[in-house]
């Protein structure tokens, strides 16, 4: 099976969420294209050369892989959300909710989970 890559544009517009951590506070960048779906996504935890860095920074290359490929953002949001790595910390979520952050992978997912829910309604508006 061919992969195919969305190739990146000059430039694409970015939203940065804070997430709170037991680390420190996650800061996630969503860059998105010209027709507002995620194209990659960037994140920066901790100092330089620590752990928790470069566990960010493979995640969010990951994610951006699978966003550029076409992987639903429902399917990411699915495999990412509930993985606990650090000790769960309370947060205000991008949906306006409040709600228990567990780890990078469960942050990612909680950031993407608006765009999924968008996806979906926008589906079913269509099918109506």
């Amino acid at each position: 099976m061919e992969q195919t890559n969305r190739t990146r544009p000059r430039s694409l517009s970015g939203t940065t969420t804070v997430i709170a951590t037991a680390h420190g506070n996650l800061y996630l960048t969503v860059s998105v294209d010209e027709n507002g779906e995620p194209f990659e996504v960037f994140g920066q935890l901790g100092k330089a050369g620590t752990f928790e860095r470069g566990l960010t920074e493979t995640a969010c290359r990951l994610v951006s892989l699978h966003l550029r490929r076409g992987t639903p953002i429902a399917e990411i949001v699915d495999q990412l959300a509930g993985i606990h790595e650090m000790q769960p910390w309370p947060n205000e979520l991008p949906d306006g909710s409040s709600g228990w952050v567990h780890g990078i992978a469960d942050a990612i997912a909680h950031v993407l989970r608006p765009f999924a829910a968008e996806r979906k309604h926008g589906a079913t508006e269509r099918a109506a």
